[in-house]
């Protein structure tokens, strides 16, 4: 099934636009394509507390450093990775989105201008060309849910090509990419996907893609030449998971090698706040221990044992390199037996 631009008319009932934009030729190709009126405000403190909420879109300008490092976690491996935020928030609806418990502004909000991040990847990129850049726009927002409508990511992908060292990663659990196929020069971008069992996207994951169609947009955007990625994460514990896990890892068959840029492994972790907004779900069913970045996490064992059944399978099928995301030195150990900069095709990632 082929992705296609998501109707904004589906989306969102209000659209605000911050007064600087008036003018830009972002804001004005934006507007051709959402097709809803513009209401224009001073900033997000304009828009009516009726209206804060998700049916809303917020167009601003960006402010301050729109590039960070990934705040990681204390006592957990960081794997260096940049967030480039453009897309804050998210409409897809998972139950067990983090963006729940720490975002306190509801309507979507997109940062229209890209201009200032590609600038402060750039720098990066050129402080040191021997230097790996990880970058991603998809730490705070689906990349590519709106993308579409907007093609950001298509500034950042020609503006970065340039770049060998940079690798910007644009990931999703949607499959809209067709937008995106026919660049020619499509440097280090990186597509990455996010998956689960399909028994859980329909359980938790809202109005995410489904799983074939996620893998069908990843098998397009690799002939079409883009290197991909995966992210199981989060892996969710149950009666079957290791079994269900592992027959998603079999579908990885089909990629060539090297194809695949990495595949990172995390498993379901919560903030307590976010767990008054889950419910009684039986995603909180299993036991969860407090870890020392304040976050609830399976205990050691039971995380260890789904990342090495897990890990064991993709190896079967895949040579890419596989990572665990937000985790302790002792589950890397129990794992993989070593850290991150202990395993040579991870250097370049850690």
């Amino acid at each position: 099934m082929r992705s296609c631009s998501p109707s904004s008319a589906e989306l969102f009932d209000h659209l605000y636009v911050e007064q600087s934009l008036a003018g830009s030729p972002f804001l004005e190709r934006a507007l051709r394509r959402l097709g809803l009126e513009p209401r224009f405000v001073p900033g997000q403190e304009g828009i009516p507390e009726a209206h804060r909420g998700p049916r809303t879109l917020f167009l601003g300008a960006p402010r301050g450093r729109t590039v960070t490092r990934c705040p990681g976690s204390p006592g957990q491996i960081c794997c260096n990775y940049h967030t480039v935020d453009l897309y804050l928030g998210c409409s897809l609806g998972c139950a067990y989105c983090i963006l729940r418990s720490y975002l306190n502004f509801a309507p979507l909000t997109v940062y229209l201008d890209p201009g200032p991040a590609v600038e402060q990847l750039v720098r990066l990129a050129r402080a040191d060309p021997g230097r790996p850049v990880r970058a991603g726009t998809g730490e705070v927002g689906d990349s590519l849910l709106l993308d579409p409508l907007f093609g950001l990511s298509e500034v950042l992908i020609r503006a970065l090509a340039p770049y060998p060292n940079v690798r910007l990663e644009l990931k999703t659990k949607t499959a809209n990419v067709d937008h995106l196929l026919g660049i020619e020069d499509k440097g280090g971008a990186v597509i990455g996907f996010s998956l689960n069992p399909p028994e859980l996207i329909r359980a938790y994951e809202g109005g995410a893609s489904p799983l074939p169609e996620r893998l069908e947009a990843a098998r397009r955007a690799a002939r079409a030449g883009y290197r991909v990625s995966f992210h199981f994460d989060p892996i969710i514990a149950g009666p079957r998971a290791e079994e269900e896990y592992r027959a998603v890892a079999r579908l990885l068959a089909g990629f060539h090698p090297g194809s695949v840029a990495w595949i990172s492994l995390g498993t379901f972790r919560y903030p307590p706040e976010l767990r008054e907004r889950v419910g009684a779900r039986e995603l909180l069913y299993e036991e969860f221990v407090p870890c020392p970045d304040g976050k609830h996490r399976y205990p050691q064992p039971l995380r260890s044992q789904l990342y090495r059944s897990l890990a064991e399978e993709l190896r079967r099928v895949s040579d890419a390199p596989i990572y665990l995301c937000m985790e302790s030195a002792a589950v890397w150990r129990n794992v993989f037996g070593r850290l991150p900069r202990e395993i040579p095709e991870l250097r370049a990632i850690f």
